[in-house]
């Protein structure tokens, strides 16, 4: 994956005149993006737009550089991602179009100059583009279906600019970087802003799965794809087929994305999502596969015994890189200004130190598992919604609730523990058909955070509601389907797109030049999911039942029906107490919060002080010290504008067409 930005401006006729007028602007736009690009940069002034890429080399290694334009129609594109499918694509194609290249860039080129906007649909990627024509004098800006690659726009005085992030639009002077706030109240409740909004006040985020087009002046977005999980289209057929149809098509999405001119390796947590996709690339590639794990200093977050169970049964070239929680804490300045977002967990900190693992090592590819907890139902929350909707056809009924200790154990032998399951699980119980019913325990656990708000800005805010911004922003059909279906179209919206794939996925690999590609969200795959009956995906309690199925022709046993441990990483004692990092002292103090303006320095002090004198603090405790921590960070980096070192900004390449 790469870097792409630009804007557009009114027309000026003379080359020398675009150079001056905007180069300098696009040249410090695109070096703001070289961490995601560091093999090339190159900018390109057209007569209308200016357009950058910063490019990681992967395939076609000479022959892939961008901006990319076709000789005969004068489209151009800065694309950022992979065409998995760009083979086949060009088969398709070779009969109309002459290519000059191997790149899946120039495919996507001829598909755009071909087919227009039904391109998208013959597309099997992840990626982020922007595609100029100069014979309608339009831009085009599209996303992925799951949202893999980020895409930010912002509406300026000479019309529409974009970036792959915002830092860039910053850099060029496109908008000046300030705050959105009601995106971090969100952020604190949903765990990222609502869908099209960003951390910052006037920076979009344009949508997964959404094509945008700006012409005369107007910006038009629609959905070119969706996700079905209407009753409608669920299949009844035998399990056996259904596993065997995905068996095959996670087969190919492996292989699709094993296709590079560069070494591709593997993350290996010891899970079973991540033990599958390696046994299948194994497969394919033979004895060479290389595969990274994190360990961490306190056990009860590691996997390292399942890690080398798999590395023993795959024979792969295995790098552990281990954490503590001071190194996490070390990392979160670094990781917050990548993110670009409050995080309210401080899991994205150990995974930039693993992709910087293998980037040392000189490996710029990596298969990653996630997805398939959303795509098959994994998380303990499609378990949890199932127990409550049948808790809610008997709403007075004290065995019911009673199954959720078995998902929290802990529950069990806690006092009062029929009264804590009421008082925790219990609230929206009468109400089954709430479009947010199957996330209304984690949303209203976030909202505590907004009491830490400083007291004025609170009141600013009080009159939206995060989670109802949110509902709001589904599509109608949605209300109507089944409630685990629902749940699983929240957890891809919000939590995967939202988060995972931006915060944890996206920034924290290409932070360090990695591109990550991700098989469980090949869309074949989402859509054959989509279509299994609920049985297959959650037995009882038993998650991703047709997937544990499947893998255990992969990996070994104890991998297989291994129970689900969810990836976590410690951070409170490395931002609080003796123990604490420098930075998190210093942004942490009353006076430093008292500053920012964003928290209320009594509740962050009374936080702070029960942490550090806890010897065990509780999940949410630590949830919120990160954010305060990470929301300070946030307000600090972006108070101004960074400008790009000078050599940076001068090392890329501007041409003038």
């Amino acid at each position: 994956m790469c870097g792409i930005a630009g804007f557009t401006f009114e027309s000026a006729a003379a080359a020398d005149e675009r150079r001056t007028r905007f180069g300098p602007s696009l040249a410090r736009m695109t070096a703001a993006l070289r961490h995601r690009g560091p093999d090339a940069q190159r900018g390109l002034l057209l007569d209308g737009v200016a357009l950058g890429h910063a490019r990681l080399a992967i395939v076609d290694l000479a022959g892939g550089a961008q901006p990319m334009r076709d000789p005969e129609t004068g489209m151009t594109v800065v694309f950022n991602g992979e065409i998995f499918n760009h083979r086949e694509l060009r088969e398709e194609l070779a009969g109309r179009y002459r290519f000059r290249t191997r790149s899946d860039t120039e495919v996507l080129l001829a598909s755009l100059v071909l087919r227009g906007e039904a391109a998208l649909h013959t597309l099997n990627g992840q990626f982020a583009f922007a595609a100029w024509d100069p014979r309608t004098r339009a831009l085009l800006l599209a996303r992925d279906r799951a949202g893999i690659c980020p895409l930010y726009f912002a509406r300026t005085a000479g019309g529409l600019a974009f970036a792959s992030e915002a830092k860039a639009l910053f850099a060029g002077g496109q908008v000046a970087p300030a705050l959105d706030f009601t995106a971090l109240a969100q952020t604190l409740e949903l765990w990222s802003p609502v869908e099209g909004r960003s951390a910052f006040a006037g920076v979009e985020a344009l949508p997964p799965r959404t094509l945008a087009r700006f012409q005369d002046g107007e910006l038009t977005l629609r959905r070119y794809w969706d996700l079905d999980l209407s009753d409608a289209r669920v299949e009844p057929g035998s399990a056996a087929h259904a596993e065997a149809e995905v068996e095959a098509l996670l087969g190919d999405a492996v292989r699709l994305r094993l296709r590079a001119d560069v070494p591709v390796a593997a993350y290996l947590s010891g899970g079973l999502d991540s033990s599958l996709l390696c046994a299948m690339a194994r497969s394919e590639v033979g004895g060479g596969l290389r595969t990274y794990s994190l360990t961490f200093a306190d056990r009860s977050y590691d996997e390292r015994d399942a890690q080398g169970t798999m590395v023993g049964a795959l024979g792969t070239r295995h790098r552990q890189s281990g954490v503590d929680q001071r190194a996490v804490a070390e990392l979160l300045p670094r990781a917050v200004w990548h993110s670009e977002q409050l995080l309210v967990r401080a899991a994205p900190a150990p995974l930039l130190h693993l992709s910087g693992a293998v980037q040392a090592e000189g490996i710029k590819v990596v298969l990653t598992g996630e997805g398939a907890d959303e795509v098959f139902w994994g998380y303990d929350l499609y378990k949890e919604t199932a127990v409550r909707q049948f808790w809610a056809r008997s709403p007075g009924s004290r065995l019911r609730p009673a199954l959720l200790a078995r998902l929290y154990p802990w529950l069990a032998g806690a006092p009062r523990s029929a009264a804590l399951l009421a008082d925790i699980f219990g609230p929206g119980i009468d109400s089954p058909t709430d479009l947010g019913f199957s996330h209304r325990i984690r949303w209203r656990a976030g909202a505590r955070q907004l009491r830490l708000l400083a007291p004025e800005l609170a009141a600013s805010l009080a009159h939206e509601d995060p989670a109802e911004a949110l509902l709001a922003t589904l599509p109608p059909q949605v209300s109507g389907w089944r409630p685990l279906a629902r749940a699983q179209y929240l957890e891809m919206q919000t939590f995967l797109a939202g988060y995972l794939l931006c915060a944890q996925g996206d920034r924290m690999l290409l932070a360090n030049g990695v591109e990550g590609r991700f098989p469980f969200l090949d869309h074949r795959l989402i859509e054959r999911a989509a279509r299994l009956p609920d049985r297959l995906k959650l037995a009882g309690l038993c998650e991703k039942k047709l997937l544990r199925r499947v893998a255990q022709r992969w990996i070994p046993q104890a991998v297989a029906a291994r129970q689900k441990f969810p990836y976590r990483a410690p951070a409170a004692a490395g931002l609080v107490g003796a123990g604490a990092a420098a930075w998190a002292r210093e942004l942490l103090s009353p006076e430093e919060i008292r500053r920012t303006g964003i928290f209320d320095p009594v509740q962050v002090q009374r936080l702070v002080k029960k942490l550090a004198e806890s010897d065990c603090p509780t999940e949410s405790d630590g949830s919120a010290v990160v954010a305060v921590a990470t929301g300070q960070l946030l307000a600090q980096q972006f108070a101004t504008a960074a400008c790009p070192p000078e050599a940076a900004v001068e090392a890329v390449a501007l041409e003038v067409a």
